[in-house]
């Protein structure tokens, strides 16, 4: 990413519908099964990143879930200001002790959050970490192990408030 570079072009927002979601998360789900050995523990970044994580570790048919709060977001409104990633809590904080872990978040904007995640579960003892998300910003100057699809403007997920009548928008469709 080049300085300066923004992370949205501010053109439209991209919604991306539950159906959509769906197939997102099965393709993130099959590629995860096909990389290598299964994850022993699934990590959700709160919050958009509880819904793609608790999906995914039901398809890959984990049991132990782990929650990192991270907030960065000034507010919910769209484009909001970014601060610096710093964790907040950890839901169970147990230790990760030679187990295998995948990370899960919505949205890789411009990487912060992820780092604090992986330093965080490594710091727990992990012996593995993998992360995974549903987008990456393409000007994100880092990338994660598995995405299902990149972006280059604010995305709107399922669960969050639907656009206003007034916002330009355009379906992300789940790309073949």
């Amino acid at each position: 990413m080049t300085v300066g570079s923004p992370l949205w072009k501010r053109q439209h927002l991209l919604t991306i519908s539950w159906s959509t979601l769906g197939t997102l998360l099965a393709r993130l789900a099959e590629e995860i099964r096909s990389s290598g050995p299964l994850p022993d523990t699934v990590v959700g970044i709160t919050r958009g990143g509880l819904t793609p994580a608790v999906a995914l570790a039901h398809r890959l048919n984990v049991p132990e879930f782990r929650i990192l709060g991270i907030p960065r977001n000034s507010s919910n409104n769209r484009y909001s200001e970014r601060g610096a990633a710093s964790l907040e809590y950890v839901v169970p904080d147990s230790p990760l002790t030679g187990k295998r872990v995948l990370i899960v978040d919505d949205i890789m904007g411009d990487g912060g959050t992820m780092e604090t995640a992986v330093r965080t579960v490594r710091a727990m003892g992990a012996a593995e970490v993998r992360t995974a998300v549903l987008v990456r910003n393409q000007n994100c100057p880092s990338r994660p192990d598995h995405q299902a699809a990149e972006v280059d403007d604010w995305t709107v997920f399922p669960w969050e408030a639907p656009p206003g009548p007034a916002e330009s928008t355009v379906p992300l469709e789940a790309a073949p």
